[in-house]
Order: structure tokens, then C-alpha cells, then sequence
């Protein structure tokens, strides 16, 4: 237990089995211009070697705690790092997050002018890699936070009495929305004064936009972010304004805001997530059996921006549209136990001649396919799957993956008015034994 001087600043970090993202993370935190912060590294009952990169770390305001079970999502973490801080102001960043050098400085600065007690600061969220989609939170409307305003958890800093005030942290069972909008909301009902700190100092890489975030663990974003700033943090900060001030004329810059109304409850979303992101596998699905033919019909479902909503054609065929993301992926309750068949109806090509220069992966495994034009319109897109040396873990499922060389607006092609990032509509796909 630390009997030192009380730190003007305990941040929090929740992590879970990836420590290639938390050692980045938390070099983002010893790189803060303002130094006076002990640093709580909570592992959500970590099994991977999270542990060893803290205490390579060798720095006295650093500490590491690993809770006996896993809650799941970061409410948690929070709240055991909250009973272990010392300091008057408490700031959070995500495990696979960064901040800027001056982010806890100009907290400081605006806790100073304005007296608030919880302040946002502006985060930069990034889309996808090849989406090019951009966010923009931690601003409000005439300087009044509104549950709307929805910010992530990497941009909150608030005082510890205002923390206590509201209750701590609560878990998906008992919130009434996502956990991390929750605390905002109970913030907000003990009465907490809001500000912004005006500034962009986090950069946010949604694991939640990401699929299979957690199985692949890919961290070249956040590695060449930190690297830039580093390097010159204004002028890696100007250069990012710039790409999502490009990507808010090309109807890429989202809009984040939380109603309050939400149709799905905070534990059906955070399973969704789960399940998306990859941190927790699904059961998995039966095998094929002799002669059987399995076709899936396009469902709505959560698929963060690699597909667009469900349409119907003239005809009745329900399909998707791949964009904005290059690539996009459906998960299906299929066993691999044997060489399969693997059929694609292709309905709408966005121009012609794409479906030519595009691939299909199963598993993450490269497939060959050919494809051939049938009576009607569309396309059928065939590949021969074999798995018989794939891994245990690559055959419990069949997540077939479609990649486009490259998306377009149907306005930018003279079609029509419609301003969505399109490649490929896909109606259905057909599963049967080789």
C-alpha cells in the first residue's frame, strides 16, 4: 500500500488479455506532460502475461491487481480501482486507447477554471481501417452536457467525491443502458457539474467496431498512433483533424449520441458486443451431415460497419450491402468436421465488374472461388472449403468473409442520391458437404 503524498490524479486502466494494447496504453500515460498521477492497472481476471508488462515498467506510481473472476466489461475493474485511489481527480483510458501528452494537463487547467467536477475531453474515435469512418466526442452544445452526449470512458476525468456521490459503478444486470453510459447518467442525477475540456487529447479504437478484435489482436493502429505522437504530437493532432474533416464531407464522420430509449437492454448489448469483438467464443455450432443443405437467409443483425441494413428487391430477395468497410463477415452455427461446399448468392454489384477483382476467406483461410451469372439477375459465387488440417478452434465455426477491392457512393457514380459507402449486396449462403 502506497503511504506517500495523495497524487493530484489515479487513473484507472481495465484491461483484459491483451497486453500488447496495454503496454501502449499505458506508455501513453507515462508520457503525460503532467506527472503527478498514480497509475491502476485492474485485470478483469487476466490469464495472459498483463502482469509481467506492468512490472516491466518498474515505476513506483504504477500498480497492478487482478480480480479473482471475470465480471466482463470494465465496471468491474472501475470499481476496484476506485477503492484503491488516492487521488483528488480520477481519469480513465481503455486498454487499447491512447491519450495525447497534454491530456491530463489540460485537465487540470479545466478543472482549475471552470471548478466542474466532471470533465470530458474531446476523443477522436476511428472507424474500422478501411471504412474511413471518423467520431467526434467530448464537445457539447452550448457547453451543456445532456445524456445525449454520449463520451467514452478513456475521455472521463471527474472528482473522486462526485464518484462517490453517484454511487460507483454498476454492472449490466441492474443498468439501464451500456455500463459506461450509465455512470454518466448516475453522475448526472447527483448533480455533478459538466465541462469540456475543449481540447482532442484521446484516440479511441473501438475493440466494439472491430470484429474478432480480441482473437487477433492486431494493435498497428494504436503502435503508429503512439509512434506519431511521440514524434510531434501537434502536428499528428492537426493531421487527424484534417481526415475527419475529409471524412465529414464524404458522409463518413458518425454522429455518436445515446437515447435513452434504447430497444435492447444493457445485457443483451453487452453480449452482443462480446460475441462481436471476439473477447468470449460462442458455443460451437453442429457439423453437417450427409446430404444436407444449409441456407442462411440475411438476418439483421449486429455487424458493426461492414454491412448496411436489410432490403428486399422486386422479387422478395432479402440482402445486404457490404460497406462501408472493405470487408465483412457473417459467423455461422456450422461445424467444419469436413470439406464443404459454400454457395453466395450476389445480388447487386454497386459497379460493374467488382465482384471480379473481389475475394472470399473462410476462417481467415484464403478460398479459391468462381462465379457465374444464372437466368435471373445476380450472380452465384461458389468455393470449395477443405478444413481437414485447419486447427480444433477454426473448425467449431464457419465465418465466411467477403473482400472488396473498394466501396463507392451510388451519388459519386451518377446511379442515384444515395450517399452510403456500397460494394456488394449479398442475399443468401449456402452451406453443404463436398
Amino acid at each position: 500500500m502506497n503511504t506517500g503524498p495523495a497524487p493530484c490524479f489515479s487513473v484507472i486502466v481495465a484491461t483484459y488479455n491483451w497486453s500488447s494494447a496495454l503496454a501502449l496504453a499505458l506508455s501513453s500515460v507515462l508520457d503525460q506532460t503532467e506527472q503527478d498521477f498514480e497509475l491502476l492497472v485492474i485485470g478483469d481476471a487476466c490469464t495472459d502475461d498483463s502482469e509481467a508488462v506492468v512490472a516491466g515498467l518498474n515505476d513506483p506510481r504504477v500498480r497492478w491487481i487482478n480480480l479473482d473472476h471475470n465480471c466482463g466489461s470494465q465496471w468491474g475493474p472501475n470499481n476496484v480501482g476506485l477503492s484503491q485511489a488516492r487521488g483528488r481527480y480520477v481519469a480513465y483510458l481503455g486498454h487499447d486507447d491512447l491519450w495525447a501528452p497534454r491530456h491530463l494537463e489540460a485537465a487540470r487547467q479545466c478543472f482549475d477554471a471552470t471548478h466542474a467536477e466532471v470533465l470530458a475531453a474531446g476523443c477522436l474515435l476511428y472507424g474500422p481501417p478501411t471504412s474511413g469512418l471518423r467520431a467526434l466526442t467530448g464537445f457539447f452544445p452550448n457547453d451543456r452536457f445532456t445524456p445525449l452526449h454520449f463520451f467514452p470512458p478513456s475521455s472521463l476525468i471527474h472528482t473522486m467525491e462526485a464518484a462517490h456521490r453517484a454511487g460507483g459503478w454498476v454492472g449490466p444486470e441492474v443498468s439501464r443502458t451500456a455500463v459506461d453510459q450509465e455512470f454518466l447518467l448516475r453522475l448526472q442525477e447527483s448533480g455533478a457539474r459538466f465541462a469540456s475540456t475543449g481540447e482532442i487529447s484521446v484516440f479511441k479504437f473501438n475493440a466494439a467496431w472491430r470484429r474478432n478484435a480480441y482473437r487477433l489482436r492486431d494493435v498497428a493502429e494504436q503502435r503508429a498512433c503512439l509512434t506519431a505522437l511521440r514524434e510531434n504530437s501537434p502536428a499528428y493532432l492537426m493531421r487527424e483533424l484534417t481526415t475527419a474533416l475529409r471524412a465529414a464531407s464524404e458522409d463518413r464522420l458518425l454522429r455518436i449520441e445515446t437515447p435513452l430509449n434504447a430497444e435492447r437492454g444493457a445485457t443483451v448489448g453487452a453480449g452482443r458486443n462480446q460475441a462481436f469483438k471476439g473477447s468470449h467464443r460462442q458455443a460451437a455450432g453442429p457439423p453437417l451431415v450427409p446430404d444436407q443443405t444449409l441456407r442462411f437467409d440475411c438476418e439483421d443483425e449486429f455487424a458493426g460497419f461492414e454491412w448496411h441494413g436489410l432490403e428486399m428487391d422486386a422479387g422478395g430477395t432479402r440482402y445486404r450491402w457490404i460497406g462501408p468497410c472493405h470487408q465483412a463477415s457473417r459467423t455461422l452455427p456450422v461445424g467444419l468436421d469436413r470439406p464443404v461446399n459454400i454457395t453466395i448468392r450476389v445480388v447487386l454489384e454497386i459497379q460493374d465488374g467488382l465482384l471480379n477483382t473481389s475475394s472470399l476467406s473462410v476462417n481467415q483461410h484464403p478460398v479459391d472461388s468462381t462465379w457465374v451469372q444464372p437466368c435471373d439477375h445476380g450472380f452465384e459465387w461458389h468455393a470449395h472449403v477443405d478444413p481437414t488440417h485447419w486447427s480444433d478452434a477454426d473448425r467449431a465455426e464457419l465465418m465466411v468473409t467477403i473482400t472488396v477491392p473498394s466501396t463507392h457512393r451510388p451519388l459519386d457514380l451518377g446511379i442515384n442520391d444515395d450517399r452510403r459507402w456500397l460494394g456488394l449486396a449479398i442475399g443468401w449462403i449456402e452451406v453443404r458437404p463436398a
